[in-house]
């Protein structure tokens, strides 16, 4: 699903979700992220111990994504590393959110 906002400051371009990795990358980042997701007693602590490994958590289109923190690439979906946002709401509550400005987007306020 693209969706093209436009911002106060002009044309944004699509907002995309992630691709689905290949098979071995996918399980690598399971293997280094799944623990952490399912560990986390709530979202600062998930945010922070995700950091220090070099990722970050945003939001696109209502979905969860994990982003490399050094390059900004999306790698995958709450839902691809096996820990959906559903899940991940059930057990630490709801996240803090900041909406960006192209209203498709937000960050953790954590």
């Amino acid at each position: 699903m693209r969706i093209a906002p436009i911002s106060a400051v002009g044309w944004v371009g699509p907002v995309t979700l992630p691709e689905t990795p290949d098979c071995e990358t996918a399980a690598l980042l399971r293997q280094i992220l799944l623990p952490v997701l399912e560990n986390a007693p709530d979202w600062r602590s998930l945010a922070g111990e995700l950091a220090r490994k070099g990722y970050e958590i945003t939001f696109r289109l209502g979905r969860m994504v994990i982003v490399d923190a050094e390059t900004g690439a999306a790698l995958g979906t709450g839902h691809m590393l096996g820990a959906p946002l559903a899940s991940l709401t059930a057990r630490l509550g709801r996240p803090a959110i900041r909406l960006n400005r192209d209203g498709c987007t937000a960050e953790l306020d954590a």
